[in-house]
C-alpha cells in the first residue's frame, strides 16, 4: 500500500495509463470507423444506433441491481482470499441466472419497443440483436470488476485489445462488404460479447469457483437496490436529451448531437474512467489510514489538472478533427462539444465527493440526488430543447451535472468532511477557460495550420500554470527528480 501522495500518485498513474489505453481501445472502433460510418450510414441511421444503445442501457440499469458497485464495495469487507472469491462467484452465478430470465422475457416485446423508440416495427430485429448482446454482456462488468480489484491492469488491457481487434474486423466486414448498416454493427457487438464472456468466464471462474452464498447475494442486492432508481435517474440525465431531440427536431439532429456528444465524452474515456477504475477500489482500502485526507485532496487536484488539460485540447480541436474525419453531413456536430466537455469534467467530481456516502453504505442518498437530478433534467429538456434544439440539450446537461455534484458534495460531507484544495482548483479552471477563448478565435483558413496552432495553445496549459506559481516546491522538486531519473535511464 502506498504511504504518501507521490507514491500513491505513481501507483494510480501506472494503472490508469493501462486502463486509459483500454478505454481508448474501447472507443477506437467507433472513432476508427467514423469515416466509414459517416459514409455508409446517414445521420438518421446514426441516431437510430444511438437510441438503440441508450434503450438497452436503460434496461441494463433496471436489471443490473447495482451488482458491479456491490462487488467493488463488499470485496474489501473480507480479509481472506477465499471469502473474497465467494463475493465474485456469488454475483456471477446468482446474477447470471437472473439476467437470462429477465432479458428472455423482454425479447418477445422487441416489436413494441421498436415502434415506441424508433417509430417503426421494421426495426424489430435490431432490438432483438441488441437485447441478446445485453443478456450476454451483463455479467462481463463483474469479471472486469474482479480484474480491477486484483489490480491486474495488463490482463484487463489484453482482454480489451482482443475485443477491439475482433470488433473492428467484424465491423469492416459487416458494414463495408456485407453492407448491413446498423445491423452489421450490432452483430459485431453480439459476436464479440459472446466470445469475451466465454473466455473470461472460463479463466476467472476456474480461479474463484462456482460457490453461491445466498446470504451474501441478498446483502449485495440490498446494497445495490437503492442504486437502481438512482442509476436510472442518472442515465436520464446522460441520455434523455437524445429522445427529446428526436421528438422536437428529427432523427438527423439526433445523429448530429450524438456525434458531438461522443466527442465531448472523450475526456471521460481518456481520464475519468481509467482513473476511477484504479482509484475507486484503492480509496476504499485507503480510507481511515494515516494521512489519507491530504492524499485524497492532492489526488483530486491532480485529477482536475489532467482532466482540464485533456478537455481543453478536445474542445480546441473538435471542429478540425470532425471536419477531417466525418462526411460533410455530420460536420456541424462540433458546435456542442465544448459544453459537453465541461459538463463531463464537472460530472466526474462526484466520483471523488461520494466517498462519505459509500463508506457509510448510505446509498439512499445517491438515489435522492440522482432522482431529483433526473426530474430536473426532464424539465429542462422539455423547456430548452423545444426552443434551442441541440444547444438546449447541451446546456441542460451542464446545469444538471453541476446540480448533481453540488448535492453529492453536500450529503457526503455530512458523513465525512471532504478536504479539497479549492484555490488551486479555481486557478486550474480559470487558466483552461482563458486558453480556450484564446484558441477558438484562431481561424487561418488552413485546416492543418489551425490544428497546429490550437495544439500549441492547448499544450501551453502546464507552462502557464508554472508561470502562475501553481506548483509548490515539493511538486517541482519531485518533477525534477523524475526528469533526472528518466534522463539517466536513457543516457
Amino acid at each position: 500500500m502506498a504511504t504518501s501522495v507521490s507514491s500513491e500518485a505513481k501507483v494510480i498513474a501506472r494503472h490508469s495509463a493501462v486502463y486509459g489505453l483500454s478505454n481508448v481501445l474501447d472507443r477506437a472502433v467507433s472513432f476508427l470507423m467514423l469515416p466509414v460510418y459517416t459514409r455508409f450510414l446517414t445521420p438518421a441511421d446514426y441516431g437510430i444506433l444511438e437510441l438503440l444503445y441508450m434503450t438497452t442501457s436503460v434496461i441494463s440499469l433496471v436489471v443490473g441491481l447495482g451488482l458491479e458497485s456491490a462487488v467493488n464495495r463488499f470485496y474489501f469487507d473480507f480479509t481472506t482470499e477465499e471469502e473474497r472469491k465467494k463475493v465474485v462467484s456469488s454475483a456471477v452465478v446468482g446474477y447470471g441466472g437472473l439476467i437470462l430470465l429477465v432479458i428472455g422475457a423482454i425479447i418477445p416485446f422487441s416489436g413494441s419497443l421498436a415502434e415506441l423508440i424508433l417509430d417503426s416495427r421494421e426495426h424489430t430485429n435490431l432490438f432483438v440483436v441488441s437485447l441478446a448482446s445485453l443478456a450476454f454482456g451483463m455479467v462481463l462488468p463483474i469479471f472486469f470488476a474482479y480484474i480491477r480489484v486484483q489490480q491486474k491492469s495488463v490482463q484487463y488491457l489484453t482482454a480489451k485489445i482482443s475485443a477491439t481487434v475482433a470488433t473492428l474486423g467484424l465491423n469492416i466486414y459487416f458494414v463495408v462488404y456485407a453492407k448491413l448498416g446498423v445491423m452489421g454493427i450490432l452483430l459485431s457487438t453480439l459476436i464479440v460479447t459472446v466470445l469475451s464472456l466465454l473466455v473470461l468466464g472460463i479463466l476467472i471462474l476456474r480461479k474463484v469457483g462456482l460457490k453461491f452464498n445466498v446470504g451474501l447475494m441478498k446483502e449485495m442486492i440490498r446494497f445495490g437496490m437503492p442504486l437502481i432508481p438512482s442509476n436510472i435517474s442518472a442515465y436520464i440525465v446522460h441520455s434523455s436529451d437524445r429522445y427529446f431531440v428526436k421528438e422536437y427536431v428529427d432523427m438527423t439532429a439526433t445523429g448530429l448531437y450524438s456525434l458531438g456528444y461522443k466527442f465531448g465524452t472523450l475526456v471521460n474515456q481518456f481520464v475519468t474512467s481509467p482513473f476511477i477504475q484504479i482509484w475507486s477500489p484503492r480509496r476504499m482500502e485507503y480510507f481511515g489510514k494515516e494521512g489519507y485526507e491530504r492524499i485524497y485532496a492532492r489526488i483530486f487536484t491532480y485529477f482536475c489538472a489532467v482532466s482540464l488539460f485533456v478537455g481543453l485540447l478536445i474542445s480546441l480541436l473538435s471542429k478540425e478533427v470532425i471536419f477531417f474525419m466525418a462526411a460533410p453531413s455530420f460536420q456541424s456536430a462540433y458546435k456542442v462539444v465544448p459544453i459537453i466537455v465541461l459538463a463531463h469534467i464537472i460530472f466526474s467530481f462526484h466520483y471523488h465527493f461520494n466517498i462519505g456516502i459509500l463508506m457509510k453504505k448510505a446509498t439512499k442518498y445517491i438515489a435522492y440526488v440522482n432522482v431529483s437530478n433526473g426530474i430536473l433534467n426532464l424539465i429542462l429538456n422539455f423547456i430548452m430543447i423545444k426552443y434551442w434544439s441541440i444547444w438546449g440539450a447541451a446546456i441542460a446537461t451542464l446545469i444538471c451535472f453541476i446540480f448533481k455534484v453540488s448535492m453529492t458534495y453536500y450529503y457526503s460531507n455530512r458523513f465525512y468532511k471532504i478536504q479539497m484544495e479549492w484555490m488551486r482548483i479555481t486557478v486550474l479552471f480559470a487558466t483552461s477557460i482563458a486558453l480556450y477563448f484564446v484558441g477558438i478565435f484562431i481561424e487561418t483558413g488552413n485546416l492543418y495550420v489551425d490544428i497546429g496552432t490550437k495544439t500549441v495553445v492547448g499544450l501551453s496549459f502546464p507552462l502557464l500554470l508554472f508561470l502562475l506559481r501553481f506548483f509548490d516546491a515539493e511538486e517541482i522538486k519531485r518533477f525534477k527528480q523524475i526528469i533526472k531519473t528518466r534522463s539517466l535511464k536513457f543516457s
